[in-house]
């Protein structure tokens, strides 16, 4: 879909009903507003689903965030070898930082590509700036964690005869020592996860995920939930669930009757998201959140609680505001009333351009993130606004996309 078509969406084309399986990461938006959920999930035209509006820090933290997680897992799978040993050298050959790098900048600019948010954006950081960004993060923490961590011994030659006969995950497990990346499901309750590393220690097992930043206490549930998985997916019940901040380690027991409460839990929020996500739309949620929704553009709800008059965005330099065109002044600027029936005037940055034909009078927009002019009524368009239900702004700055392999 181009943009103009997309910005002028009101809402979706199709919408979305309870997934077929549930993960961690869709429970934890659901449990936030339903509504965001679907909205984000509905089909708008031949889009599938909602795309996401990138934005260069949120991106790269991504990267990152990615990268360091991977690369904590290759050395733990490595066994944590000694900065500057050869067992070292050939673990980061492997993993290929730099490359690594590339190969996700050009996944984001490929998407962004494709997308009718973007608008000309592409990533400035290159590839040796992600790797600078990865290699000072991990190199922190590293000499710690190699000092300190648990090793995970080499995978012994005498086990490649016992790992070819596994016939179970199980005993596949007890064979290498450790599973990575590992898919589990809930035999019976549709959900579904990843997990980082499964290890096996003195004959108990052990359920790790890596992180980066500060901990939350999200985590600790996200890690039980798969523990869970996999001790109903298995019959093993783990010894106990560990995350790993670099050189940090937090780590708990695991106990059957947590795991249990864990699964009445689950089963009671999976009832109550399908039923809430059977209705179109489904129920909103609404509050202070609201401000850092990609979805609020297409959420009645949301306009008519208050982004439609803006009343509680009064002490922010930043808007959303709903208004209907009065009287087009210029090609950069018109007259508007918002809902509560207050003139005001709207106008572009010079580098936001209507990109096709011009907005008509009396029809009504969504302005997401307008910028405030202080001491007036006035809005200002900037190159972080976005206008729903008229065409659609761009920078007259906006470069096009590089080429693959033009960045390193």
């Amino acid at each position: 879909m181009e943009a103009p078509a997309f910005y002028r969406l009101t809402g979706p084309t199709e919408w979305a009903g309870p997934p077929e399986t549930f993960s961690y990461s869709s429970l934890k938006r659901m449990g936030a507003c339903l509504r965001q959920w679907q909205l984000a999930s509905s089909r708008y035209d031949n889009l599938a689903r909602c795309p996401e509006r990138p934005s260069e820090p949120a991106e790269l933290g991504v990267i990152v965030h990615e990268m360091l997680s991977r690369l904590f897992r290759t050395m733990a799978l490595a066994g944590y070898p000694e900065l500057g040993t050869e067992a070292f050298r050939v673990a980061i050959a492997q993993f290929d930082i730099l490359g690594t790098a590339r190969r996700l900048i050009e996944g984001v600019e490929d998407r962004a590509a494709g997308n009718p948010r973007a608008l000309g954006f592409r990533l400035q950081a290159t590839a040796r700036d992600v790797y600078n960004r990865v290699s000072q993060a991990f190199r922190q923490e590293y000499t710690s964690i190699s000092a300190q961590a648990a090793r995970l011994a080499p995978l012994p030659q005498q086990r490649e005869a016992a790992i070819r006969q596994a016939g179970s995950r199980l005993q596949l497990l007890e064979a290498q020592g450790f599973l990575s990346e590992e898919e589990i499901r809930h035999p019976r309750l549709p959900i579904r996860g990843f997990i980082d590393l499964v290890v096996r220690r003195d004959g108990r097992t052990v359920i790790l995920d890596f992180k980066t930043g500060a901990s939350q206490p999200e985590y600790r549930e996200q890690l039980l939930l798969y523990a869970l998985m996999w001790w109903r997916s298995t019959g093993d019940l783990a010894a106990g669930i560990e995350l790993r901040y670099g050189a940090r380690v937090e780590a708990w027991p695991v106990t059957e009757a947590e795991l249990v409460r864990v699964e009445e839990e689950l089963e009671e929020k999976i009832r109550r998201y399908q039923e809430g996500l059977s209705r179109k739309p489904a129920g909103a949620s609404l509050g202070p959140h609201c401000a850092g929704c990609g979805v609020r553009q297409f959420c009645d709800d949301y306009w008519q609680w208050s982004g439609g008059s803006g009343e509680d965005q009064r002490q922010s330099e930043w808007i959303d505001l709903e208004v209907v065109i009065q009287n087009m002044v210029s090609r950069t600027g018109f007259i508007a009333r918002d809902r509560a029936g207050r003139e005001l005037t709207v106008v572009c940055d010079a580098d936001v351009l209507p990109v096709q034909g011009s907005l008509a009078t009396g029809r009504r927009l969504r302005l997401v993130n307008a910028r405030r002019e202080e001491g007036t009524s006035a809005l200002r368009i900037t190159r972080t606004t976005e206008v729903f239900g008229g065409d659609v702004l761009q920078s007259s700055a906006s470069t096009p996309t590089p080429a693959k392999g033009a960045k390193e």
